[in-house]
């Protein structure tokens, strides 16, 4: 009886725990939620004419992140004037060769614009498939080679999405669970679906409020826990059954940055609120949480606020002993992980709305206009490289795209030059996605 008991306890460990990543893939959003890659041999230098393995025009236009499984790159992206169009490509990562892409109607739709999301949820992908997640309410499911297992449209289930800049919520994963979440003006909801059937395990009603975070996934003794930052608040809800188990509120900004997992700790990222515009409520809201026990149920403890940190686009960033931090204007703060202490602020090269990723002995900044600053972990600022990946020039629209009168090219998306979105870490490569190129970037003498 005990050997069965302790077979079905490390099986249901097993099932419903969070990936641990490994150094051929990276399966979603900041790859596990930590954004640390145990990738080897990465990049150090590049520049537009070295260091390129290979640059694809994506169709349509995408700002979610890429993610790999083995040798299979993936992404998405939407197309039209309204938004009308889904798309999930393929990729072969040696080659860059697309392998396939599938379209899908939209559910529901929105004037494309640069005010708006536009495939900016990121997908996840597992050995079995690839997860996408759109602002059109779709959740679809497909195998490795393009063949569509599952679809399901959440706007007709529960309702449209009510959001003058769209949906930018990215999907979470376990081995047998997909998580969702909905922050809009209408009713709003974390969900969570079974991968093989799509079907729904449970639905919590979260607050109506719009917030472009995801939810990130903590191990809790075996036991997924599922933490959401957004709106004022943080929360922890049992990852098998969807009941919330605390809540941290008074938190200000925390409608761009999600919560980062690192061990036991959870760091938040909040920005100054435009409503209420105060600097210090802003700074002692990036803060770091540790998850504890508190008589016999799961809980969480400050453990310290920041003094003058804030964050603003990027999620934080936990690595070796020291979080980081990085302000609308591209200064990047590192602070001591265990006491709070800020050890420097540096400038970066500009503002950076893809959240930093550490791997080794490097952590990169990908700047949105293109720079990528490299620095060494530690205490004192160091920096390795800054490198340049294209020049700031309009990106080259989409072979179907045309421009209506007075709006220039690229489907009548505005000319605000190319923006890195998101990234990718795998042996050997990093992955730079913009709105309309996907960028394979590998180290020297590869």
């Amino acid at each position: 009886m005990f050997n069965q008991l302790s077979l079905f306890v490390s099986l249901v460990v097993l099932l419903n725990t969070a990936f641990t990543q490994a150094a051929d893939t990276w399966t979603g959003f900041r790859g596990t939620g930590s954004n640390i890659s145990a990738a080897t041999n990465l990049p150090l230098s590049w520049s537009p004419t070295q260091g390129i393995r290979w640059k694809q025009t994506v169709p349509g236009y995408g700002q979610s992140s890429p993610v790999v499984w083995k040798d299979s790159v993936f992404l998405t992206s939407i197309e039209g004037p309204q938004q009308e169009k889904c798309f999930i490509h393929a990729y072969g990562l040696s080659s860059g060769k697309l392998l396939w892409s599938k379209e899908y109607p939209a559910s529901q739709t929105k004037k494309t614009s640069s005010m708006v999301s536009r495939a900016a949820p990121t997908p996840a992908v597992d050995e079995q498939g690839i997860y996408a997640f759109f602002e059109s309410g779709d959740v679809i499911a497909c195998s490795h080679a393009g063949e569509t297992l599952w679809q399901r449209s959440l706007v007709k289930d529960y309702g449209s999405f009510v959001s003058n800049h769209g949906i930018g919520n990215s999907l979470a994963q376990t081995k047998s669970q997909l998580i969702v979440l909905t922050a809009h003006d209408g009713p709003s909801y974390l969900l969570s679906l079974d991968k093989k059937t799509g079907k729904n395990l449970w639905k919590t009603d979260r607050e109506e409020g719009v917030a472009w975070t995801s939810p990130v996934i903590a191990d809790r003794a075996g036991t997924p826990e599922i933490i959401v930052s957004a709106k004022g608040t943080v929360t922890g809800y049992q990852g098998l059954t969807g009941e919330l188990l605390w809540t941290l509120t008074g938190i200000s900004g925390n409608t761009i940055p999600s919560a980062s997992i690192f061990e036991d700790s959870v760091l938040i990222g909040a920005a100054t609120d435009r409503r209420n515009p105060d600097a210090a409520k802003a700074s002692e809201s990036n803060c770091c949480l540790k998850l504890v026990t508190k008589d016999g149920k799961p809980s969480y403890e400050i453990i310290w606020k920041a003094e003058k940190a804030v964050s603003y686009y990027c999620t934080p960033l936990a690595y070796e002993g020291c979080a980081y931090f990085v302000n609308k204007v591209g200064v990047v703060y590192c602070l001591d992980l265990r006491t709070g202490k800020q050890l420097y602020a540096e400038r970066l090269s500009g503002p950076c709305w893809s959240s930093p990723l550490a791997a080794g002995d490097k952590i990169y900044f990908f700047t949105k206009k293109g720079v990528t600053d490299v620095i060494q972990p530690g205490s004192e600022f160091k920096l390795l490289a800054s490198n340049e990946l294209f020049t700031d020039e309009p990106e080259k629209p989409a072979a179907k795209e045309t421009a209506p009168a007075g709006r220039g090219s690229g489907g009548g998306y505005p000319q605000l030059g190319p923006t890195i979105y998101g990234v990718a870490a795998v042996d050997q490569a990093l992955l730079i996605r913009t709105g309309t190129e996907l960028y394979c970037i590998e180290a020297q003498g590869n």
